[in-house]
């Protein structure tokens, strides 16, 4: 066998000699033997070249090469190839590596190629624990080394073995990484694998590199042009996590790593929605220092007992909240109000002029005065349901759509910077790679239903009242329970693929939630010029297509329109609150009071100087707001559309706490079910923004930072931070919404003339 190859080289060589001729001198090949992990100084021109021969080799692991120079002309190389039986490699010293910029080239005087094994299905199939054992493999190896430089160069090259190609788990490995340097080596599974295994990468430094994870055939594809056509890649600078699933990999895999010229590829300027920052371009002696390992994921049984254990704990806490609420509703404060068998009817005479301006003048107004209308207030209430479960049907229907779309490219072209996962706690399952945080919103769905089931019951039990307490109407309820369901299927459809594009399906009924408890809680008081539900998700519209408009093109002119904008739209809402809804009738008011007294303290002085206060106070939150909002944004903290639903958030925060304290100073008390609905709420809110606060993964930033905020699961060793605010977030809402309900129970037998205004 070994006569054969000689001949062969023979043969090679002596076609190549009589072949080729330069315009003088004929070129002359010189073949030589050559000894693995020899460090051998080649000088030659253009009228020289090397040949030099290996021994085959019994070895296991694969060879490297390594080849260096100095003060070599980059447009005269020397080129080198290298043929094995079955492939060929070529590159040139020093080697020529294209940046992102343009007609930027850099070139690197010290390369390394790791030739694939020529034997490497063998060794993977049949030899578990990578010994020799009985099988026996070989590899050969022909260099060949020319120029077209006139003048000598002399070029130092060496042919090792690999000793640590073959990883193994739970073992970390430092390796050194160049752009001209790439490194891969091998891992397979064996019996003691789990299903899938996750490949942890840490750096201490900035360097730009793709980490890739290709099926164990050769070739190998470790460059910069072509890693990224073949198995799974993501960009890493200082922090990456790959989970590998064995029926995808059997029975193991190559882990490649290479390092880019530039930061183009891990730099804001690489983003779809680009910020301010640029990338740099390497020098180009760069060089990174890894540490990676290979651990275990969970289990089948982990997977189960986490999936079905929340399913159950939730349904669990939903059945003793839902028994807790029967048992109020018939033997609470409620209880105790007196039933009506009553046919309600609307007093269909519209307001007179006269009437309109007893209600701007006076300083005390009562309910009655705004409940006169209560079959279309009940009507109101209820297109609020029908308006959400609209909407979130024709919502919905493209959301799943195109997020489904997003996983199917990502498991196609194995490309991990489209999505922003957090991949040391991503559990792939059912064709999604990242199934914890789609599961995980699990809570907003069933306790959804839940809270629907509550409202169902105490509609059941309260009945609508004519003239005692707040006017009963449950329609806005309902659209609540169903926003916190369509809320945790958007955002479960969010986190099959989280990314910059399509934030906003996680946010959208974070804003109709918003708005539905403030409409709610100034429909309380003010239930016939409460707003209708054609003007509120119009409203919620305009904020959804701000906030897309604000994350496209988040520039300070965008930022400078809205707070004008949003600014005016203050003002609006504080004369229409302020004036009870008749702001035309209230600027009469106020312009006959300037014409008779001229402009003194009684014209300007409030009549209602609570609602004055409130509406100030309002006004002063929401502009402070606004400056906080300018901040950020000079200060690249926050995106928009994260300002817009603080904005909004804020908001509620605001009227229920105004509503609560209002509710005080008029002498009405807490009734007990609410204080504990709240009490609760507030311990999950605050138990579950701490979880919210410290986040694993960031989309203002580029995928390769964002994963430097990757954190490992805390819970069940199959949820993530994230997913536990996902999980007590729900019950949060919940009890918040159940606040609410409760709130004015306590008033439920007064009468209207005597329940405040405010």
């Amino acid at each position: 066998m070994e006569v054969f190859f000689y001949f062969g080289v023979f043969l090679w060589v002596s076609s190549t000699a009589s072949s080729l001729a330069l315009t003088e001198n004929s070129l002359t090949v010189v073949p030589r033997q050559a000894n693995y992990s020899e460090v051998i100084p080649v000088t030659l021109n253009a009228t020289i070249e090397y040949v030099l021969v290996y021994q085959q080799s019994p070895a296991i692991n694969p060879y490297t090469v390594r080849a260096w120079c100095e003060n070599i002309n980059p447009n005269l190389p020397v080129q080198i190839v290298v043929r094995q039986a079955k492939q060929v490699t070529s590159w040139t010293v020093p080697e020529m590596i294209e940046t992102t910029k343009t007609k930027h080239i850099l070139y690197f005087y010290n390369t390394s190629k790791t030739m694939c094994h020529e034997s490497m299905d063998e060794i993977t199939h049949n030899n578990p624990d990578f010994s020799m054992g009985p099988l026996t493999v070989s590899q050969s190896f022909i260099m060949a080394l020319s120029t077209s430089s006139p003048d000598n160069v002399t070029v130092n090259v060496e042919l090792k073995e690999d000793e640590d190609f073959y990883v193994f788990r739970d073992i970390k490995y430092n390796i050194t990484v160049s752009p001209s340097q790439s490194r891969y080596v091998y891992y397979k599974f064996d019996n003691s694998s789990a299903d899938t295994v996750v490949i942890e990468v840490d750096s201490d430094d900035d360097v730009c590199l793709t980490v890739s994870v290709q099926d164990g055939r050769c070739p190998v594809l470790d460059s910069n042009k072509d890693v990224k056509y073949e198995g799974v890649f993501q960009t890493v600078n200082r922090k990456g996590a790959i989970t590998v699933a064995k029926r995808h990999y059997s029975p193991g895999f190559f882990l490649v790593f290479v390092a880019k010229p530039d930061n183009y590829d891990c730099s804001q300027e690489s983003n779809v929605i680009p910020l301010s920052r640029l990338s740099s371009i390497m020098d180009n002696n760069i060089t990174t220092l890894l540490t990676f390992s290979i651990k275990n994921s969970i289990s089948l049984y982990e997977y189960a007992y986490a999936s079905i254990g929340i399913a159950i704990a939730v349904v669990i806490f939903g059945v003793v909240s839902l028994a807790v609420i029967i048992v109020f509703n018939r033997y609470g404060t409620i209880s105790k109000a007196r039933t009506y068998d009553i046919k309600i009817q609307d007093y269909i005479e519209p307001k007179t002029d006269e009437e309109i301006n007893r209600i701007i003048l006076s300083k005390d107004l009562t309910v009655d005065v705004f409940a006169k209308y209560p079959r279309r207030i009940k009507q109101r209430s209820f297109n609020y349901l029908s308006h959400t479960t609209s909407i979130a049907l024709f919502y919905s229907i493209p959301v799943i759509q195109l997020v489904v779309t997003y996983q199917r490219v990502v498991n196609m072209t194995g490309d991990q910077d489209l999505c922003y996962y957090n991949f040391l706690c991503a559990h792939p399952a059912l064709s999604f790679s990242d199934f914890n945080h789609i599961y995980s919103n699990i809570g907003y769905i069933l306790i959804g239903i839940f809270f629907i089931f509550a409202v169902i019951d105490r509609q059941h039990i309260i009945k609508i009242t004519k003239e005692n307490g707040i006017p009963v109407h449950y329609g806005l309820f309902y659209a609540m329970g169903v926003a916190l369901i369509i809320e945790g299927i958007l955002s479960a459809c969010y986190h099959i693929c989280p990314s910059q594009s399509n934030y906003q399906f996680d946010t959208s009924f974070m804003y109709v939630m918003s708005v539905l408890i403030m409409v709610k809680l100034y429909q309380n008081r003010h239930p016939d010029i409460n707003a209708t539900a054609y003007t509120t998700f119009s409203v919620v519209g305009i904020a959804i297509f701000i906030a897309m408009i604000g994350i496209l093109d988040g520039t300070l002119f965008i930022w400078v329109l809205f707070i004008v904008s949003y600014s005016i739209l203050i003002i609006l809402l504080s004369l229409k609150i302020y004036y009870v809804n008749y702001v035309v009738s209230g600027a009469k008011q106020f312009y006959i009071f300037y014409k008779n007294q001229g402009l003194c303290i009684e014209t300007v002085s409030p009549l209602r100087k609570g609602r004055f206060v409130a509406v100030l106070v309002t006004n002063v939150a929401n502009f402070s707001m606004l400056g906080i909002g300018l901040y950020i944004y000079l200060n690249n903290i926050t995106d928009f559309g994260t300002f817009l639903l603080a904005l909004l958030l804020g908001n509620t925060v605001i009227h229920i706490s105004f509503y609560t304290i209002m509710k005080l100073i008029h002498k009405e008390r807490i009734c007990y079910e609410s204080l504990i609905f709240g009490v609760v709420g507030m311990a999950f809110w605050i138990t579950a923004g701490i979880f919210f606060l410290d986040a694993a993964t960031l989309w203002t930033v580029t995928p390769a930072e964002s994963r430097q905020w990757n954190q490992g699961c805390i819970f069940l060793n199959f949820f993530d931070k994230h997913d536990v605010w996902h999980l007590l977030s729900a019950p949060a809402l919940f009890f918040t919404f159940l606040y609410l309900m409760y709130l004015d129970d306590d008033i439920s037998d007064k009468p209207q003339k005597k329940i405040s205004v405010f």
